[in-house]
């Protein structure tokens, strides 16, 4: 079994930098790392008894529990593949992770709701770097416009 060589890792991992850095990328693993921790709390006790007693129980606030867990998840996961809606998924995010506080286990025992918050403002707070937009130009300099301005 031959080791992959150096050149081919260093493109891979230039690939997944270029990737990772031209979207929301830790605002979206949060989100999703949110809702993963929210749908596995109330279904760590229903894996164990089976999936018949789901909804009896777990109660209503599992299954919010879930259900809030699974929008997080779908959330991040938007985030992700969807740069351009960034401030729409993060003020979901932000909103679903305040209201998994009530709803569920007091927002997955603050974790999750402190991830989900943290996750939404950085997918909202994210903007492209200027140079990754396709067919971007460098505009002028602040002094191109005194130039002209000292010309006329």
């Amino acid at each position: 079994m031959t080791s992959p060589s150096p050149i081919r890792c260093w493109r891979w991992t230039r690939r997944w930098r270029a990737w990772r850095r031209s979207r929301p990328f830790w605002g979206g693993l949060l989100l999703i790392a949110a809702g993963v921790e929210l749908v596995l709390l109330p279904l760590s006790g229903v894996l164990v008894h089976g999936g018949l007693k789901l909804v009896i129980y777990i109660g209503i606030g599992g299954v919010f529990g879930v259900l809030i867990g699974a929008l997080l998840i779908a959330a991040g996961t938007a985030l992700l593949v969807h740069p351009v809606h960034r401030s729409f998924y993060g003020i979901a995010g932000i909103v679903l992770g305040i209201a998994s506080f009530p709803a569920s286990n007091l927002g997955g025992f603050f974790l999750c709701m402190l991830l989900a918050i943290i996750g939404g403002a950085l997918g909202y707070a994210w903007s492209p770097i200027a140079g990754d937009a396709a067919g971007a130009q460098p505009g002028p300099g602040p002094d191109a416009g005194s130039e002209s301005a000292a010309a006329s």
